[in-house]
């Protein structure tokens, strides 16, 4: 085991399809670990790191996910913003959580936190450190100020140890540009829909968390499990979820040019470490296009081969975003759209504050970070890895 430099804790935040470790779904299947590791687990137990694993909504976009974290760290009612909740049709206010780490901030272990998010969990590490930092200007105008929640306050970026990304979806992928609006409409308001039809029995196994929307109910506080329940009065946020084309919606954030916008103006914490992990399954072709790896997951060798070959002139995807890891670009995994990131590479200089860095790419799949169809062994060896490193990180006071 690596020597620490700091003993801060750490939390996993999981990306699209993201479960947390108390449905009935996670008997069979962990986000991270896929159906035979449990990375958190082997990182507490094994290893002796405190690490926490929330679980955030699946399927909503980067800004309510940040709030749902926030709660889940310092405990409280979500609250998404008199502003956002406007702007994207959903209630103010969401789930109540205890709270894992209400000290966040004092002297000793628990000055400060780690955050490692895979895939969409990346734009939501990457917004809630934003928003930690610089705050609100939107909300602040837009709330009373006795009624404010403290993170859209900001100043408390410092709390923040470092921020890693795992296959990140900062600045989208193209396997959404390729799908089209028509589609992603019609995937959401079909997933909504069936959701909102199936009920609280649904939330109880897989938590779709669309209670913002009023589509489906806090599985922690719904009294009824009947099928199909007041679907009239479900209609509205099933309609504003299927139409927040400019957030709130992970299928539509997912897009390069939403996800550009929604971080536009994003700023770094200069006491604040950002290492982006990136993947490539692909490789180039004699036609200067992309073809995925033999030993990539077949449904991704389909995925993958689409990616390495689909340009889009009007959305700015170009061949230099063929590699990808059969559902994200590799040129995406990095830093938010206009800052500057540091290609990283084994005998540079030692890590700094404030500035991003994007390491080689591990070649592997998406879900390669997941663990699905990785060894126990090298999967926990090169996450351990990574989580070392992090520890190994100078503290900036």
């Amino acid at each position: 085991m690596a020597t620490k430099a700091t003993n801060y804790p750490t939390i996993l935040v999981h990306g699209f399809l993201g479960v947390d470790q108390k449905n009935y779904f996670s008997y069979l299947y962990q986000y991270f670990g896929s159906f035979t590791k449990d990375l958190r687990k082997h990182w507490d137990e094994d290893l002796g790191y405190e690490v926490y694993q929330p679980a955030l909504g699946p399927f909503t976009g980067m800004w309510e996910r940040s709030c749902e974290l926030y709660a889940y760290i310092f405990g409280g009612r979500v609250d998404y913003g008199v502003y956002h909740s406007q702007k994207h049709g959903i209630k103010r206010f969401g789930r109540t959580y205890e709270g894992v780490l209400k000290d966040l901030g004092t002297p000793g272990d628990h000055a400060k936190v780690n955050l490692i998010g895979h895939s969409f969990g990346g734009p939501t590490c990457t917004m809630f450190s934003w928003i930690m930092t610089e705050g609100c200007k939107e909300e602040l105008e837009a709330t009373p100020a006795n009624e404010v929640s403290e993170f859209f306050k900001g100043g408390k970026g410092d709390l923040i140890h470092s921020v890693s990304t795992l296959s990140a979806t900062n600045r989208g992928t193209a396997a959404t540009v390729f799908a089209g609006d028509k589609l992603l409409h019609t995937i959401s308001k079909t997933l909504m829909t069936a959701g909102a039809y199936a009920g609280d029995l649904l939330n109880n196994v897989y938590d779709l968390y669309f209670d913002p929307w009023g589509a489906m109910e806090d599985p922690a506080v719904c009294k009824s499990k009947a099928f199909g329940k007041d679907m009239a009065a479900k209609q509205a946020g099933i309609t504003a979820y299927a139409e927040a084309y400019d957030g709130g919606n992970i299928w539509y954030e997912m897009k390069p040019s939403v996800s550009d916008a929604m971080l536009k103006g994003w700023k770094a914490n200069p006491k604040t470490y950002y290492i982006a992990h990136p993947a490539c399954g692909t490789h180039p072709t004699k036609a200067g296009n992309q073809s995925p790896d033999g030993h990539i997951f077949p449904m991704f060798k389909v995925t993958g081969w689409i990616l390495g070959n689909y340009t889009n002139k009007n959305a700015g995807i170009d061949k230099n975003w063929l590699p990808n890891d059969g559902i994200v670009n590799t040129p995406s995994m990095g830093a938010p759209a206009g800052v500057e990131e540091i290609e990283w590479t084994p005998g540079m200089d030692e890590f700094k504050p404030g500035v991003w860095y994007k390491l080689p790419p591990q070649n592997w799949d998406h879900q390669g970070w997941a663990g699905m169809f990785i060894s126990k062994a090298t999967y926990y060896d090169t996450l351990d890895a990574i989580l070392e490193s992090i520890y190994e990180l100078p503290d900036v006071k």
